[in-house]
């Protein structure tokens, strides 16, 4: 059996707090990847040794384009190729990699939409309007022009192309009935659906969208406004990287949320001229709208985060994932593959907790097989006990193996990498376990360094955050 894909997510490059980006001890970004991601490499290297080439596929916030600026991203990427594609080595991976954008990295699909809109233009058509979403099966058309740029500067990947599909991308055999349908998963997030709650609260239908391109239509300009380009918005884009910080406080996700929306309805004033006190309907201002989106999203989403840090999927979040795998996606895969896929298998991130299970949807013949790739950031000091990495492996058969990374360290102790399945009887699971056996020695290094970096990272949040508790104090002793 041999894999055809990789899956990663969340790999936040760019974000001081990510595992992977290589950074100095001044902050800067360093030349070469960091030594996560050198073991990390090498130990799927060892593990692939036997196999032809897979394809990468980079599900969502590979780029922390939402808190991190440009510069710091590309070359966070380019350490990113130099472990996977090494000049002078081995290539890890296919060069044609699968882009699927996230939250944080959904403006790189605006780019994509930008740019196909203009090239339709220039050949004489005229578009509607922007193209929502991309079918979720077959080669994407749309290539990612900012990471084949950056690509361009490691001449020995000539040739190399990065496709960005959005929000969906999967793969299916009509001969097994299987099918791999893969999601960042921040439409899974009710955060990430505001314009539809609000149009819901405003008494114009069902908030849950009941299509792909409804759900992206109304809530994609919302992602880029608030969530996708951050990194680059000067003082207020540093501002918004101690969400993840403020998690732990009700009241400061609160006054973050407020503080947000002061600016955004400060700025409709004094740069667009706007009035933030018009009235839109039922007496609910402008004012009031904004406002209410942003503390229901990031405030009320906080709140739902800190409760999740003891459970994988709470009884929300498994709504949430029903309403889309039997609502959205349903009609899409109705449409594209004229019959549901026998045995579906769906793979996200976003939560930054993995896990591997089966889920009763209505609509499925049989429970769908859930996988989650977790993340590579420290959203606390350490690691919550759910909280932790994986890389989706998969195979010709379209079989799913969760290569499980790691997680919070036991006792001061990590678990060592190890590959699990979501239930089902997976040949795939058996055979890639007895490659990460051989390879045992790289994924030992692997564990033994991140959980060195983990340590590292917490101690420096702990000193930072004695620190600025010092300096309240001294301040309000004054």
């Amino acid at each position: 059996m041999s894999i055809r894909h990789v899956v990663l997510s969340d790999l936040h490059l760019g974000a001081r707090d990510s595992l992977l980006t290589h950074v100095h001890g001044d902050g800067a970004i360093a030349e070469g990847p960091s030594e996560v991601l050198a073991a990390f490499a090498n130990g799927l290297r060892e593990t692939l040794r036997d196999q032809h080439k897979p394809q990468l596929v980079l599900l969502g916030d590979a780029l922390d384009l939402g808190l991190s600026p440009f510069g710091d991203v590309s070359k966070s990427f380019l350490q990113l190729l130099d472990a996977f594609f090494p000049a002078g080595g081995e290539d890890l991976f296919d060069r044609e990699i699968i882009y699927v954008a996230g939250n944080h990295d959904h403006h790189l699909w605006r780019m994509a939409q930008d740019h196909c809109f203009v090239l339709a233009l220039e050949s004489g058509e005229l578009p509607k309007d922007l193209e929502a979403v991309t079918p979720i099966f077959g080669t994407p058309s749309h290539r990612c022009r900012l990471m084949e740029s950056l690509i361009a500067h490691r001449p020995h990947l000539q040739g190399a192309m990065v496709r960005i599909a959005y929000p969906n991308w999967g793969l299916s055999d009509a001969s097994s009935g299987r099918a791999v349908v893969m999601h960042h998963g921040h439409y899974l997030d009710g955060t990430y659906r505001a314009l539809s709650n609000m149009r819901g609260f405003l008494g114009d239908g069902d908030a849950m969208p009941a299509t792909m391109r409804q759900l992206e239509q109304e809530n994609g300009p919302w992602i880029d406004f608030l969530w996708s380009d951050l990194g680059s918005a000067g003082e207020i884009g540093g501002e918004a990287g101690s969400l993840y910080e403020v998690m732990l406080s009700a009241g400061a996700s609160h006054d973050f949320a407020e503080s947000i929306a002061r600016r955004v309805t400060g700025g409709l004033r004094s740069k667009l001229g706007i009035n933030p006190k018009m009235e839109l309907k039922y007496g609910v201002t402008l004012d009031n709208l904004i406002r209410a989106a942003v503390d229901l999203t990031a405030g009320r989403a906080a709140e739902r985060q800190r409760d999740g840090y003891g459970h994988v999927l709470g009884e929300a979040e498994i709504e949430d994932l029903g309403w889309y795998l039997g609502m959205p996606l349903a009609k899409e895969l109705q449409r594209e593959l004229a019959d549901m896929p026998r045995e579906l298998s769906f793979i996200f991130g976003h939560t930054h907790k993995p896990f591997q299970d089966e889920l009763l949807v209505d609509g499925y013949r049989v429970p769908v097989g859930i996988f989650n790739t977790g993340g590579w950031v420290l959203d606390e000091p350490t690691l919550m006990p759910v909280q932790g990495c994986a890389a989706m492996l998969v195979s010709e058969e379209l079989e799913v193996a969760s290569l499980r990374l790691f997680n919070d360290p036991t006792d001061g102790t990590m678990s060592p990498v190890r590959v699990e399945g979501s239930g089902r009887v997976n040949r795939l699971v058996d055979e890639t376990a007895e490659a990460v056996e051989h390879a045992s020695h790289h994924w030992a290094d692997f564990s033994r360094i991140v959980h060195g970096r983990i340590l590292e990272e917490a101690n420096k949040r702990v000193r930072e955050e004695l620190e600025r508790s010092d300096a309240e104090l001294r301040e309000a002793a004054e």
